[in-house]
C-alpha cells in the first residue's frame, strides 16, 4: 500500500496518540514511568519551534509510524517518538523515519542528536546504532535500563 512520509498535521493527533499510546501499552506497560505522554496532547506546542519538528508515516489515512526532533540546545537535538505500528514493521519505515529526522537536524545545523530509550526498545536501539549512532550512557532505573543514545553530525 502506498504511504507517505511528511510533516505532523492538526488532523493527525488522534492517530499519533492511538498509535504511540497503544504501543506504550501493549509492548512497554512497565516502562510507562519512564516516559511521560505529556507531549502528546499538544504535539504542535511541543514541536513546533523553529528548531524543531514532528513527521509522520500515513498510509491510507491512518498514522503508522512517527518521529518527533525537538531542541535541547544550540548545537543539540532530542530524537523522540521513534515509533512504527506492529503491522508496519520490517518495511523500512523506521529507517525512513530516522534518515528524515537526521536529515532535517542537519539541515537545522545541530552538530549532535540525542536518543533515549529502554532496553525493551530493541528494535529502535538496534536501528539507531546501526545508522551510526553510539551508546554514551546507560543507566538502571525501576528494573529496566534506559540507554542514551549519541550521533554527532
Amino acid at each position: 500500500m502506498h504511504h507517505s512520509l511528511r510533516n505532523f498535521r492538526n488532523e493527525d493527533v488522534n492517530g499519533v496518540k492511538e498509535l504511540i499510546l497503544g504501543i506504550l501499552a501493549k509492548e512497554y506497560p512497565f516502562d510507562k514511568s519512564a516516559y511521560s505522554d505529556s507531549d502528546l496532547d499538544k504535539i504542535v506546542e511541543t514541536y513546533g519551534g523553529v528548531r524543531d519538528s514532528f513527521f509522520v508515516i500515513d498510509e491510507g489515512g491512518e498514522v503508522v509510524g512517527t518521529v518527533g526532533v525537538k531542541e535541547e540546545s544550540r548545537d543539540e537535538a532530542l530524537l523522540r517518538r521513534l515509533f512504527v505500528d506492529l503491522k508496519h514493521r520490517k518495511h523500512g519505515y523506521g529507517t525512513q523515519l530516522l534518515d528524515k529526522a537526521v536529515a532535517f537536524c542537519r539541515e537545522m545545523g545541530y552538530k549532535k542528536i540525542y536518543f533515549r530509550c529502554t532496553d525493551r526498545m530493541s528494535d529502535a536501539m538496534r536501528l539507531c546504532l546501526k545508522k551510526g549512532f553510539i551508546e554514551t550512557e546507560k543507566l538502571e532505573v525501576s528494573g529496566f535500563k534506559i540507554h542514551k543514545l549519541e550521533l554527532g553530525l
